[in-house]
């Protein structure tokens, strides 16, 4: 049964009051989120925003009727097209999760199997909830690769998960969600990875399917221009509470709480003075590809000034992060040298000496998928 035949434009599809979310740590229970109400309509986008540990992606999960591992659904209520999904059996959540109501994950990399193609992946829950057979599912989930600008959308989905840029597999698992037509989207911080240009046509594609299918969205981000692009009201957070919420126009035009006030303020950097000009790091005429696949980086040559950031900027898929894998030593260069402090640097990460490793990091995009989940933040720091 399709969207439009389920309920009218405007009828309210989700109704979260007075929420209450528990998370376990230092030995006991704490409120990380406090009697927050939500009331969301058919073919409308409601932004959820805030600082770090503001509680945005535990409320969009609470949305689905889910708690992450130590966490808790305590009280309050979550009604969802007249279900009650705090009351619902465990096989009841799990039907409507992947057909009526879909997630974009934050971290595509965490998100996806690196032993299945992308297309594959891309149509599994709609295949197996039985919505379309699997060549339709296929041929919808090109298009959808079309709407959300991937490069060569008929082919892409034959390639894996670590064969495409991460803004890539970002907008590959957008449409994973978009796939089964879903009432209800949360989407946490989808367009994180991609580049300005890629993430204004993927807002815009997200946008122009929302209300095609007349589905609702929870779109969870710290990015204010994002939320102006695709929001039609705004809830913010903090500490777990609502500090504010209106339409989307009222909210960036006239703010009524400071903290509001102060998200919306433009901050500026100075920048040092007495900076020195010699050259720390220099990437020298450096080619670089992956087995198997073509030249990905030709003829690079980057200078580094001690005391400087150099912005390496770029398309999804351009390079960038290959670049970054050339110079900490993770993938050798065919050709070219870098050179550190004046001295060429083996170019693999097993040749160099502990002083190069320590002296050269990189902290990488997708925070979850580069820690050992087995080694606790203390052990992985120190």
């Amino acid at each position: 049964m399709s969207n439009e035949a389920m309920g009218q434009k405007g009828d309210i599809l989700l109704e979260m009051k007075d929420m209450v979310i528990d998370g376990y740590s230092d030995d006991r229970w704490h409120e990380i989120v406090k009697g927050v109400d939500i009331t969301l309509r058919r073919g409308e986008v409601m932004g959820l925003i805030g600082e770090s540990g503001a509680g945005k992606s535990t409320l969009g999960l609470a949305a689905m009727g889910f708690a992450r591992p130590g966490c808790r659904l305590t009280s309050g209520s979550i009604i969802f097209d007249g279900i009650d999904l705090m009351k619902a059996s465990a096989e009841e959540r799990r039907a409507l999760r992947g057909s009526r109501i879909a997630y974009v994950a934050q971290s595509a990399a965490a998100s996806s199997n690196p032993a299945h193609q992308l297309i594959e992946q891309t149509v599994e829950s709609t295949v197996r909830k039985g919505i379309k057979p699997e060549e339709e599912a296929k041929a919808d989930a090109r298009k959808l690769y079309a709407d959300l600008q991937l490069p060569n959308p008929d082919y892409i989905g034959d390639r894996y998960p670590h064969q495409v840029s991460g803004g890539q597999l970002q907008r590959v698992m957008t449409a994973m969600a978009m796939s089964p037509r879903p009432d209800l989207i949360i989407f946490d911080e989808p367009t994180t990875a991609l580049d300005v240009t890629t993430q204004v046509e993927v807002l815009a594609s997200m946008r122009r399917i929302v209300e095609q299918y007349n589905t609702a969205a929870i779109y969870i981000t710290h990015d204010l221009a994002v939320v102006a692009q695709m929001a039609d009201t705004i809830k913010v957070l903090r500490y777990g509470e609502t500090i504010e919420d209106a339409d989307t126009r009222s909210m960036l035009s006239n703010p009524s709480k400071e903290y509001t006030k102060s998200l919306w303020s433009v901050r500026s950097i100075d920048k040092p003075e007495d900076e020195s000009e010699d050259i720390i790091l220099k990437v020298d005429h450096v080619d670089a590809s992956y087995t198997g696949s073509a030249k990905v980086l030709d003829d690079i040559t980057i200078e580094v000034p001690r005391g400087h950031t150099v912005a390496i900027v770029g398309e999804s898929g351009s390079g960038k992060s290959t670049a970054a894998r050339a110079i900490t030593g993770l993938l050798p260069p065919s050709k070219g040298q870098i050179l550190f402090n004046g001295k060429a640097l083996p170019p693999t990460l097993k040749e160099r000496s502990v002083d190069q490793l320590q002296k050269i990091q990189m902290i990488y995009q997708m925070a979850d998928t580069a820690m050992n989940p087995r080694h606790t933040v203390r052990d992985i720091i120190g």
